[in-house]
């Protein structure tokens, strides 16, 4: 009989681990000659009382010798999680944590839980000055411990490591007490190395309690007990399996977890395209010419606007619009370039004169330019005009574009605001189009910060089957959001009717050849469509254009609103593509000066882009002291 029961458990222990227990000693108290001079437990005393549905109450009662190393207490390592077979684990569940010490030392109980195992410590953190032999008791409730009888003739079993092997600390005077709720059939222990088939101190048993010694316990040797009862002493005691969590099961796509990532991601990407595609598509008067609006008191069927409509060429812009509104229209987005083309703009209409700074080294010096106003603000302006001469002249007459480069940042944000109100007050959007790219950039940046810091979190910690595929698909519907942010506002059908003029009027801008205009035109035309053409980017070009022009014979007026300097000075069309070039860089240069943020005003850290995460852990059975 006791030779099928120890085959028996041979089979079982592999699921059955529980309680390596050890610390550290000085002088033993009933050990003839000491085991260490540092910490050990000179009296282990453990009694295990188990209820008939298997629950055990454990409580161990110990002197632990501190010997020449104090410190704050004991601890014990018990395992929680072993490997059953190859695709479940066993659990082993351990809760209600108690300690008490009988001789007054500090016994707060501190509990570290891994997937694996549940570290106790026993002791005062604050306190780690406690020295001699202090008696302790640590007390618990332990489930899923208990095995239930695998066929004919075998046992209820209670297969028990005492001692495991994670312990550090040698142990004298080791004693187990069993109580079950019913009589005892058979009883074993083993003492040793892992394996050993070595025979504890003592082993006996009288009706339903057993009891086991084992004198010394050096550092490496294991205590093992086991107890039987017939079969069917103990009801409903099926261990604890769970399928074991494997590196891949965060990413497992077959699982619940990835089954919910898909539907977000179907829902969230879906919501997202089909709500730009259907709310921030552009409408468009239906059977009109692209740049047509239906004559006053005429009705005209609004619907989506076809892209792929071409548009005819327009000589000249829309009546009324002034370039940086039209640039703003054009891209849905008040740029600094469509600031510069009103800054220009401005000039040529005579409130302002623009004038190259002349530089004593030109190698050594950049090219640098002066504002100088020649009126006082005029009330009739557009806001974002009055807006932009205030912000550039207020107490002073003049300015250079360096001095502005500092100090331009809330000025600019004031313009492209006044643009942006223009453009939806003339009724070109149903809202305007920096507010409803901002709701739709903020929403996507929460989505992708939320999912990218719960995916690397989903990672490290032990989640569901497909958890990591969860907060990727909201990462992934974030960066979808903010991909779309940038279609999300929508042209009105009137709107769409002028973007069609501005379009056909920058096909001429960038297409026209100095052997096209007319002479007269050439006198008219330059400086008017000018800040246009810088609105639309092709300010070099149209500028080259009248160089052309001027090449050609042609006497093309200078002019009045730019003052040049060195070659270009009183000669801005001979100056062999001076002008073009003079033109090119001082749009580039006013477009970054008034664009560059105000000292101090971009905050940060360097600091905050760093960071991360360490960590590691597991455990195995053992006593310690700490």
């Amino acid at each position: 009989m006791v030779t099928g029961l120890v085959r028996r458990l041979t089979g079982a222990v592999v699921g059955v681990l529980l309680a390596g227990v050890s610390l550290v000693a000085a002088v033993p108290a009933h050990a003839e000659e000491p085991l260490t001079f540092g910490r050990q437990i000179v009296r282990y005393d453990v009694t295990v009382e188990l209820a008939r549905d298997g629950v055990a109450e454990v409580s161990i009662d110990m002197d632990f010798d501190f010997g020449n190393d104090p410190g704050h207490g004991p601890y014990i390592t018990l395992p929680t999680r072993v490997r059953y077979d190859d695709e479940r684990d066993r659990v082993y569940r351990v809760s209600d944590v108690r300690a008490s010490s009988a001789t007054g030392a500090p016994a707060r109980v501190y509990l570290d839980r891994s997937r694996s195992s549940v570290a106790i410590r026993v002791g005062n953190e604050h306190r780690g000055n406690i020295s001699g032999v202090q008696q302790y008791t640590i007390s618990y409730r332990l489930e899923g411990i208990v095995n239930g009888a695998a066929g004919e003739g075998t046992y209820d079993e209670f297969y028990w490591n005492v001692i495991g092997s994670g312990w550090e600390i040698p142990i004298s005077n080791a004693s187990v007490t069993i109580q079950g709720p019913g009589p005892i059939s058979e009883v074993r222990c083993f003492a040793g190395p892992r394996g050993s088939t070595e025979s504890c101190t003592s082993e006996q048993f009288e009706a339903a309690t057993a009891h086991f010694t084992e004198d010394v316990l050096p550092t490496g040797r294991l205590f093992s007990v086991l107890v039987g009862w017939p079969a069917g002493t103990f009801r409903d005691v099926d261990p604890i399996l769970e399928r074991r969590r494997r590196a891949s099961d965060p990413i497992d796509p077959v699982s619940p977890g990835g089954l919910a990532a898909l539907v977000i991601l179907l829902l969230g990407v879906g919501t997202a395209v089909t709500r730009v595609r259907t709310r921030g598509r552009d409408e468009a008067y239906l059977g009109l010419t692209p740049g047509v609006t239906p004559a006053p008191g005429a009705f005209a069927k609004v619907g989506p606007r076809d892209t792929r409509t071409p548009v005819a060429v327009q000589f000249t812009p829309p009546a009324d619009v002034r370039p940086g509104v039209l640039g703003t229209l054009l891209d849905e987005v008040a740029d600094p370039h469509d600031v510069t083309a009103t800054l220009v703009d401005l000039a040529v209409r005579g409130y302002l004169r623009i004038e190259e700074v002349p530089r004593k080294n030109p190698a050594k010096s950049a090219k640098n330019w002066r504002l100088v106003r020649l009126t006082d603000l005029d009330p009739t302006l557009a806001p974002f005009e009055q807006t932009l001469l205030r912000g550039i002249f207020t107490g002073r007459d003049e300015v250079t574009l360096s001095q502005l480069r500092t100090t331009f940042a809330s000025t600019m944000a004031q313009v492209q605001g006044d643009l942006y109100a223009e453009v939806t007050g003339r009724g070109w959007f149903r809202t305007d189009p920096k507010a409803v790219r901002a709701r739709w950039t903020g929403v996507g940046s929460l989505l992708a910060v939320v999912g990218f810091g719960a995916s690397m979190f989903a990672f490290a910690a032990d989640g569901f089957r497909g958890s990591v595929l969860i907060p990727l698909a909201v990462l992934v519907v974030g960066i979808t959001v903010l991909v779309c942010a940038k279609h999300a506002p929508a042209r009105t059908a009137e709107g769409t009717a002028v973007l069609a003029q501005a379009l056909g009027f920058k096909q001429y801008l960038a297409t026209a050849e100095a052997n096209q205009l007319r002479f007269e035109e050439g006198e008219d035309i330059f400086s008017r469509y000018l800040p246009y053409a810088i609105a639309f980017g092709e300010a070099t070009r149209w500028a080259k254009v009248f160089e052309d022009l001027a090449a050609q014979g042609v006497t093309v007026p200078e002019p009045s609103w730019y003052v040049g300097a060195g070659a270009l000075h009183g000669a801005v069309w001979s100056a062999g593509g001076g002008f073009s070039n003079a033109i090119s860089s001082f749009s580039s240069t006013a477009t970054t000066s008034f664009s560059a943020p105000t000292p101090g005003s971009s905050g940060g850290s360097g600091f905050s882009s760093g960071g991360g995460f360490s960590g590691g852990g597991g455990g195995g059975g053992g006593w310690g002291g700490w």
